[in-house]
């Protein structure tokens, strides 16, 4: 079983590194061509998966991978061997690639900002509250920091903002295989997307 101490000190710089791609959407949000962000994401994603194939190939770059972030690593990515880092730059690269500019604001803030907040929401109410798998502090924060984000970065109205929120929600909240970073980011880019369209 993992220590308290080891817990909270993963938790800070992942959670740090985490929030860092909100940029993502306040650069669409300031004008930054959509294009320009979905390539350099996908640069990212690239380097992401070689480093995520060099740790396998090579004893030597896992041992500094470990050395340099392995603490940072959760037990399901150790496990399965694939960062959530590197599931979130997935999900924001799809997103951009594939979505609206309205839909991928939404969406990339869900990602970095609805499931993020939804992380430390949770930890807090567990804390006070022990218990196991999701809460429903940290569920009703993701609705509600991705709905900000849908209204207030992306433009949707109040009504659709709280449906973008619900279903991103609704997509962190199961306690499944499928990373949430994914989950969030491409089910908030479907629902927007589809707003959007009607």
């Amino acid at each position: 079983m993992t220590a308290p101490g080891v817990v909270r000190g993963r938790e800070l710089p992942r959670k740090t590194l985490h929030f860092t791609t909100a940029s993502v959407p306040v650069l669409l949000w300031f004008g930054l061509s959509q294009r320009v962000v979905a390539t350099g994401l996908l640069c990212l994603f690239g380097i992401a998966c070689v480093v995520e194939v060099a740790r396998r190939r090579s004893s030597a770059v896992a041992a500094q991978f470990d050395a340099t972030v392995g603490t940072m690593l959760r037990p399901h990515e150790v496990a399965r061997g694939i960062t959530g880092a590197t599931w979130l730059l997935a999900a924001l690269t799809l997103a951009c690639l594939a979505a609206p500019l309205p839909a991928a604001i939404a969406a990339t803030w869900a990602g970095a900002v609805g499931d993020g907040s939804a992380t430390i929401a949770g930890r807090a109410w567990r804390r006070r509250h022990p218990g196991t798998g999701k809460t429903l502090a940290g569920s009703a924060t993701c609705l509600a920091m991705t709905a900000l984000g849908a209204w207030w970065l992306a433009g949707f109205g109040a009504a659709a903002a709280v449906g973008i929120g619900t279903v991103a929600m609704l997509a962190e909240r199961p306690d499944v295989a499928l990373d949430d970073n994914v989950r969030v980011t491409l089910a908030a880019a479907i629902i927007a997307s589809l707003l959007l369209a009607r």
